[in-house]
C-alpha cells in the first residue's frame, strides 16, 4: 500500500501536538491531569460534567456523541537528539555522530457505551542524520496503524470487573521483563492478541493469546507475524504484611517461534515467572525469578533461567536522596555441543538501559545508583553497573536478540563497565524534558575480540502529551 504522507507535514503535526499540550495551562481552573503509563488506560469519564470542560484540553478529552457515547482524543510528540558512538563497540557498520529523532503518536478512544469501546492509535517515527545504510524500523517507521482494538467490559460479584480486548495493542505486565511496549527506542511495540483481564478484591488475573507484529520500514505496512505465536496466563494478589505493601504475581508464557536470529531461540519455549514487588517503610523493591523449558527447532532441550532484583532505599536529606541497586542474571549455554540449550531468551523485555546495547542472555549486570531532586520538578540520577558473562562457553547478545560476540573470541568474563547520568525536568503534566549520558567502557572480553571501542551515547529529549 502506498501513501502520500509527507514528513513536511510531520512538523505541522508536531507543532499541533505541542500546542495542544501547552494550551491547557492557559486556564488555571482545569485540574492537573494524571496520565496513565499506557495511553489506553487514561480515564476522563469525569468530564461528562460540562462545567468541568473549561479548556481546549478538557474538550478534547470528552467529546459528547449523544446518549452515553463520547470520544477522547490524545497524543504524544517526542523529539530528541542523539550522539551514537560505537553502539556495537567498533564492529561492523555503526552509526556515529549526531542524529535527530522524532516520534509522533495520536490516539482516539471511542466509548460507545460504559461497557464497550474502540481504541485506535497512529504512530510515526523517523531518524535524520544516521549513517547506517539499512534503515532499522525501530528508528524509522514512517506512519503505521499502531493500535486498534475493541474492548467489552462488565462487572461481577460485589466488586469484580472483567474486560475482553481483541485486536492490535500494546502490552505491559509487571516490570516489563517479558512484555514491554518498548518506550525507550523510537518505535513502540504492539501485538495482535485477544486478552481477558479481571480484578476481584485483592486478586488480578488474566489470559492472552496472540502473535507479534513485524515492524516493516515504510508506511502502513506493519503486519502480523504468523511465525511467532504466544499464549499466556497470569495471576497477581495484593499483599500487606511482613514483606510490605505490594503484590505477588505469577505468569506462564508459551512462545512458538519459527525463525530467530539466535538459532536456539527458534522453537517452543515455556517461561514460568514469579515476581514480588512491594514497599516496606523506606525500602521499595521488586524481585523476579524465571525458568524456561521447551525444545528448540534443532532438537535441543531448553533449560534456562533468569533472576532480577532492584531496590531503592529512601534516605533523609533536603534533596530527597534515594539509593538504589539493581541485579540481573540471565543464564548462558554451558556446552554448545551437547543437546541442551541454556541461553535465556529475553523475548520482549525492557532494555537494561536507555540504549539497549546488551540483552539479558548470558549476562550478569550488577550496579548501584543515586537519585536526587535538587528542585521540585528536577530529578537527577547517576549509576554504575558491572557487566560480565555468566558462562565462558557462550557469547554476548544484544537485546534484539542477536549474537554480538562469539563464545570463544575471548576467555574473560569481563564485558564492560557502564556509567550513566540522567536529568529529567517536568515543566507541567504535559511537557517534560531530559538529558542522558551513557558510557560503557569495553571490558577484557571485548578487547580480546579485537573490536573494543568504548560506547558513548548522549541524548537530549522533550516530550509533550495531551
Amino acid at each position: 500500500m502506498t501513501s502520500t504522507f509527507s514528513w513536511r507535514g510531520s512538523s505541522c503535526a508536531l507543532a499541533l501536538l505541542a500546542a495542544c499540550a501547552i494550551a491547557p495551562m492557559a486556564n488555571a481552573q482545569t485540574a492537573a491531569p494524571v496520565f496513565a503509563p499506557m495511553s489506553y488506560d487514561d480515564d476522563f469519564s469525569h468530564l461528562a460534567d460540562p462545567a468541568l470542560r473549561d479548556s481546549m484540553w478538557a474538550k478534547l478529552k470528552y467529546i459528547p456523541l449523544g446518549d452515553q457515547a463520547y470520544l477522547t482524543l490524545g497524543g504524544e510528540a517526542r523529539i530528541r537528539t542523539e550522539t551514537r558512538e560505537h553502539l556495537n563497540f567498533g564492529r561492523g557498520t555503526e552509526d556515529d555522530g549526531f542524529d535527530l529523532q522524532h516520534r509522533l503518536r495520536l490516539w482516539g478512544d471511542l466509548n460507545i457505551t460504559p461497557n464497550l469501546r474502540v481504541f485506535g492509535e497512529l504512530q510515526a517515527t523517523g531518524t535524520n542524520g544516521d549513517h547506517v545504510p539499512t534503515r532499522n524500523p525501530v528508528d524509522h517507521n514512517n506512519i503505521e496503524g499502531h493500535q486498534l482494538f475493541v474492548e467489552a467490559s462488565t462487572t461481577f460479584g460485589d466488586n469484580g470487573t472483567v474486560f475482553v480486548r481483541g485486536g492490535r495493542q500494546e502490552i505491559l505486565i509487571g516490570k516489563g521483563r517479558l512484555f514491554d511496549p518498548r518506550n525507550g527506542p523510537n518505535t513502540r511495540r504492539a501485538y495482535d492478541a485477544l486478552r481477558v483481564q479481571a480484578t476481584n478484591g485483592d486478586w488480578r488475573y488474566g489470559a492472552m493469546a496472540g502473535k507479534t507484529v513485524s515492524d516493516i520500514p515504510g508506511e502502513w505496512n506493519n503486519e502480523t507475524n504468523d511465525g511467532f505465536k504466544f499464549y499466556s496466563a497470569h495471576a497477581a494478589r495484593r499483599i500487606d504484611g511482613f514483606a510490605g505493601q505490594g503484590e505477588v504475581e505469577f505468569l506462564y508464557l508459551r512462545t512458538e517461534q519459527d525463525t530467530a536470529r539466535v538459532p536456539d531461540f527458534a522453537g517452543d519455549r515455556d517461561t514460568f515467572s514469579v515476581r514480588v514487588g512491594a514497599r516496606k517503610d523506606a525500602l521499595t523493591y521488586d524481585v523476579e525469578a524465571m525458568l524456561q523449558g521447551g525444545e528448540t527447532f534443532n532438537g535441543k532441550d531448553v533449560e534456562a533461567w533468569f533472576l532480577g532484583a532492584e531496590a531503592t532505599y529512601q534516605l533523609k536529606g533536603a534533596w530527597n536522596p534515594r539509593l538504589g541497586t539493581r541485579f540481573e542474571f540471565g543464564s548462558g549455554d554451558k556446552d554448545p555441543n551437547d543437546n541442551t540449550s541454556q541461553t535465556f531468551d529475553p523475548l520482549w523485555g525492557r532494555g537494561q538501559s536507555f540504549t539497549p546495547e546488551f540483552g539479558y542472555s548470558n549476562m550478569m549486570q550488577a550496579g548501584v545508583n543515586l537519585n536526587v531532586n535538587p528542585m521540585p520538578k528536577l530529578s537527577a540520577n547517576v549509576g554504575v553497573t558491572v557487566l560480565q558473562r555468566l558462562s565462558k562457553d557462550d557469547g554476548v547478545y544484544s537485546l534484539a536478540p542477536a549474537l554480538m560476540r562469539g563464545a570463544y573470541e575471548g576467555q574473560s568474563r569481563d564485558v564492560g563497565l557502564r556509567t550513566t547520568t540522567r536529568f529529567d525536568y517536568t515543566f507541567n503534566p504535559h511537557v517534560s524534558a531530559g538529558f542522558l549520558i551513557n558510557h560503557v567502557k569495553a571490558g577484557d572480553f571485548l578487547k580480546e575480540t579485537g573490536s573494543n571501542e568504548d560506547l558513548f551515547y548522549t541524548s537530549v529529549f522533550i516530550t509533550t502529551r495531551f
